[in-house]
């Protein structure tokens, strides 16, 4: 029974299971142990998400119910001993009509926000109650309400995250990115959406996802796995190509592929991976680089990039400045 109190608590009980609550509520001792769930669930909320306004007027509005369930009562069997009605009538004003809430339990409820935000050189995962997983990245956020699962699977993202999300026909899962939503059913993507990239990058890695224009909702494109999408945030310019979509996920196991980028997109990843403020001198910034980070630091990861390419590093303050080294651009006949 104390499962089927939980999801009437978070009005998610069907109209079989509060017909038996209430049968189960008649006997006194119920009634004790139904008072420690409820105690249980309320010290869990917050106070401004207390059904119908607050502790006192639901109290009131589920005493009226079972003064009028009482009556039912005593109409069915129509002889009671006056020591009974008495003591019924204090256990109705006692406790209150927990019927009323539980039949009434489709009143509007308000809409409380969860966010989950990830500070730089971290990762975090979170598993949502549908199941769905979500991965974020290193100065990501996600933002998802308590209706998410009941009435609504919508996320807000910015920053990156890696999503597994649980199948549901019914019911799909919108992330909301601001210049994009997309729209899933059940699937594995991750979605690049920092805005200083000024750009929204989708990479599906299995199932199928749908591209939505965030004013109008309308769809505008069908991703296949082994796609990336990438829509520019100031032009609108949209374009989709083959990848391999391990480049662009392998970050939620801690694994970084660089592949023929240049320096001042590197250093975006390395500020992320190991929340570190980087500074370029304009003869370095497009440096191209290609190499995989595990489990270097990042001493280690400035030691190749000294040793491969003709920069040099310098610490000032909390900057680590990159800069051309004059002596291997020399060599290398730069």
């Amino acid at each position: 029974m104390e499962h089927i109190c939980k999801k009437y608590f978070e009005g998610k009980a069907s109209e079989e299971e509060q017909k038996q609550l209430l049968e189960w509520l008649r006997r006194k001792g119920n009634r004790i142990v139904f008072n420690n769930y409820k105690t249980e669930w309320r010290n869990s909320l917050k106070n401004d998400q207390f059904p119908g306004g607050g502790e006192e007027s639901w109290n009131r509005l589920q005493a009226n119910l079972w003064q009028k369930d009482y009556l039912r009562m005593q109409s069915r069997k129509k002889i009671y001993l006056f020591s009974k009605i008495a003591a019924i009538f204090f256990f109705v004003m006692s406790i209150g009509s927990v019927a009323f809430y539980i039949l009434n339990r489709h009143q509007k409820v308000v809409e409380n926000f969860t966010s989950v935000i990830t500070e730089n050189g971290q990762i975090s995962k979170i598993q949502l109650s549908d199941g769905s997983l979500v991965w974020l990245n290193s100065g990501s956020e996600v933002q998802y309400s308590n209706l998410y699962a009941s009435s609504n699977r919508n996320i807000k993202l910015t920053g990156e995250a890696y999503f597994d999300v649980t199948g549901n026909k019914d019911l799909p899962m919108i992330v909301d990115c601001g210049d994009v939503k997309i729209k899933v059913r059940g699937t594995r993507f991750n979605i690049n959406a920092y805005k200083s990239n000024n750009s929204v990058e989708v990479t599906l890695e299995d199932g199928e996802v749908e591209l939505l224009e965030s004013n109008s909702d309308k769809s505008f494109y069908n991703m296949k796995p082994g796609e990336k999408a990438q829509v520019n945030t100031y032009t609108s310019k949209f374009s989709v190509s083959a990848v391999n979509t391990t480049r662009y996920t392998s970050w939620k196991d801690g694994i970084i592929h660089i592949y023929n980028l240049p320096l001042e997109q590197v250093v975006k990843q390395l500020e992320k991976r190991y929340n570190q403020k980087f500074e370029l001198a304009p003869e370095v910034t497009q440096i191209k680089y290609t190499f995989t980070i595990q489990n270097e630091s990042l001493d280690e990861v400035i030691q190749l990039m000294e040793k491969i390419t003709p920069v040099m590093a310098e610490q000032k303050g909390n900057v680590i400045v990159l800069k051309g080294n004059n002596m291997n651009m020399r060599n290398s006949g730069r």
